[in-house]
């Protein structure tokens, strides 16, 4: 599987409303909301981990 290094951003208005976001090591980075729907998809090479601090 391709799917790692997942973070979690924690939305501080509306906690409902934080995102989970994880590399595809063959190549991109996806957003997701928490029930799981991908919201958005960023090819953009070979990606390895997620950092979501400020």
């Amino acid at each position: 599987d391709a799917a790692d290094d997942p973070a979690v951003w924690i939305d501080p208005a509306d906690p409902s409303r934080s995102l989970i976001i994880g590399t595809d090591k063959r190549g991109g980075l996806a957003v997701y909301d928490l029930g799981g729907a991908q919201l958005q998809y960023l090819p953009d090479g070979e990606l390895n981990n997620v950092d979501v601090r400020p």
